[in-house]
């Protein structure tokens, strides 16, 4: 199966409000994070199948270089970001033949968290491949309440319902819950406690250069 992901990327002064590090400037760690995100989704999917939404400037500036394609954030938080990044996906998926893409394999359209350093291609890939067997599905964070990644195949509403305990409520909507040992996938990074978490599993190269030799 082919697919498309949109990667919200908040951006901008209240980025990561939780995440104190001493010594480090949160909006550079912030975006250290969302672009090592970003560069493992299109090593997983292709260049150009990855929709990043975003308001920052600076995360804008280097999104094309790697691969994903920019998608204008309305302004308007965290559900309008993503309606805007699927619309564009979706569109960008009419494109192509029907529900198959340019090789006759199936699409399906997807939703990742932009703050997931730790991520690498080959988990993110080992989770839509899982995926790909359910009209809708998603894999929870590795507290079990928030979502990392939500999924569906072609022509299936993919219905986010983002914001704290959505687990919960991706399940009650129907969705598939994924309870994969994927640990570089279902870490997102909100605080210091899942920082040191991702930090031990390894981070990306942009959020190793901000954090390295900090407890």
């Amino acid at each position: 199966m082919q697919w498309r992901l949109v990667v919200p990327v908040k951006g901008g002064p209240t980025a990561k409000s939780r995440l104190a590090v001493p010594g480090v400037d949160r909006l550079l760690l912030a975006q250290a994070f969302a672009l090592d995100t970003l560069e493992a989704a299109c090593a997983c999917v292709g260049r150009g199948r990855v929709y990043a939404v975003t308001p920052s400037r600076s995360i804008a500036a280097q999104t094309q270089a790697l691969g994903a394609r920019l998608v204008k954030d309305p302004g308007e938080g965290l559900d309008a970001a993503i309606a805007a990044g699927l619309d564009a996906a979706l569109r960008g998926s009419a494109g192509e033949e029907g529900s198959k893409g340019a090789n006759g394999r199936d699409l399906g359209v997807g939703v990742l968290l932009g703050d997931l350093p730790a991520l690498t291609p080959g988990e993110l890939a080992t989770a839509l491949g899982a995926a790909a067997a359910y009209a809708r599905a998603f894999v929870p964070d590795h507290v079990g309440t928030g979502t990392v990644l939500l999924t569906a195949r072609a022509g299936v509403p993919v219905q986010p319902l983002f914001g704290p305990g959505s687990a919960a409520r991706h399940e009650r909507s129907g969705a598939t819950r994924l309870e994969l040992d994927l640990p570089r996938l279902r870490t997102d990074v909100d605080d210091l406690a899942s920082l040191r978490i991702a930090a031990g599993l390894g981070l990306g190269a942009r959020a190793r250069v901000h954090v390295a030799d900090r407890p």
